[in-house]
């Protein structure tokens, strides 16, 4: 039993109802990269994965990305796309938006919008043709077939922690979940559908950052949560479910939408690129949640992300969950990573300079997320026995 699973199994127990305790409503909040969702299900992709095409993949879609390619100056015929050029083509359509004079002649604000949404569009379609979509069934999201002795251990997990804040009688205590993401996938919201009974769905008791138009094709059934009630799953960079409407934003996991529809309309998603752009209304509306949730978060927990320097907003966001270290003090950062300690710690430090010292504390380890919960849930079990 490392310190790590001890020592989040004994936060649990404090929140469990059969533990006499006073602890009162406390913010547990997941920072869940790509690996999260590897940990469930290794034919999720990774790194640069989704944004990495054959000529074959993106050429078959037809749209102006050809066009737009020659017109730049790439040879559009059997033009392989890497990660990096992928980067470089939403950078400079960024760069082209923020300042209209360094645009080549036939570029306007209307063909740019067209190149953008068809690159969100061949990412859902790389997506697709690479990993499981868990779309909605009978309003909760379905995850088919029989899950893995690792899957079990995660959604143990997840139960655990649905069960550890307490909002009865008004009188909110326990710890509250809450997850932030950079991930495009349902995996996080069908893994709470899972943990669920059949008549009850995860967006009851989840705020997303956006009031939804429409869920899935109807109203919300409810617009304005109860603090006492409910956890926050905000995605940073979009996600596949979520698309702009005229009115606002509309959350929607049916597999009901044509390739016409997706075409014309594709999921608010953030592209991989030189430098990121949050200026679009959808991320605007996120920054504020994410960065009033962090303020607010006694213990994080980072699974799967690996704080790359080159997601430096990114980093400038983390670091509002203790940026100064009397801000850490009282704080906790749970890091589990297939990493050795000595190298996520010194990730961490990178971002919070102040670890070690009377500021934050970090708690790594070293393994997968799957054996991470496994273990956490079996102490925790021996706990309120």
């Amino acid at each position: 039993m490392t310190e790590s699973t001890k020592l989040f199994a004994e936060l649990l127990a404090r929140a469990h109802p059969n533990v006499p305790t006073n602890i009162p409503l406390t913010n547990v909040t997941f920072f869940l990269g790509a690996g999260f969702s590897k940990s469930w299900d290794s034919r999720f992709p990774v790194g640069d994965a989704l944004f990495s095409f054959s000529y074959k993949e993106w050429h078959k879609h037809g749209g102006p990305l050809e066009e737009f390619l020659a017109l730049n100056n790439y040879p559009p015929f059997n033009l392989d796309l890497s990660a990096s050029l992928f980067k470089d083509i939403v950078y400079q359509i960024g760069m082209m938006r923020k300042y209209p004079e360094m645009r080549p002649r036939y570029i306007d604000d209307q063909n740019l919008d067209m190149v953008e949404k068809h690159l969100r569009y061949l990412v859902r379609k790389k997506f697709e043709d690479t990993a499981p979509m868990y779309f909605e069934a009978n309003e909760k999201l379905h995850i088919p077939g029989q899950l893995t002795m690792e899957q079990r251990a995660i959604q143990r997990l997840f139960r655990t922690l649905g069960r550890a804040g307490d909002g009865s009688e008004g009188l909110p205590r326990g710890l509250r979940a809450n997850f932030l993401t950079t991930n495009y996938d349902f995996v996080l919201e069908a893994i709470l559908d899972s943990v669920l009974a059949p008549d009850d769905t995860y967006s009851l008791y989840t705020y997303r950052g956006i009031t939804p138009i429409k869920y899935s094709g109807k109203p919300p059934r409810i617009v304005v949560h109860e603090n006492w009630l409910v956890g926050n799953l905000l995605k940073i960079n979009g996600g596949f479910e979520v698309f702009k409407s005229a009115d606002g934003f509309e959350v929607d996991y049916r597999n009901q939408k044509s390739d016409a529809e997706l075409r014309l309309n594709p999921p608010q998603l953030m592209l991989a690129s030189r430098e990121q752009d949050y200026t679009q209304s959808y991320f605007r509306a996120m920054f504020p949640k994410v960065i009033r949730l962090l303020h607010e978060t006694s213990y994080l927990v980072v699974v799967g992300y690996s704080l790359p320097e080159e997601d430096a907003l990114l980093r400038l966001i983390i670091r509002q969950f203790a940026e100064d270290r009397t801000d850490g003090n009282e704080k906790a950062l749970f890091y589990v990573d297939l990493s050795n300690s000595d190298a996520q710690v010194s990730k961490v430090k990178s971002v919070f300079p102040h670890v070690g010292d009377i500021g934050l504390t970090v708690i790594p380890y070293s393994g997968s997320f799957a054996s991470w919960c496994d273990a956490v849930v079996e102490k925790h079990t021996k706990l309120v026995k």
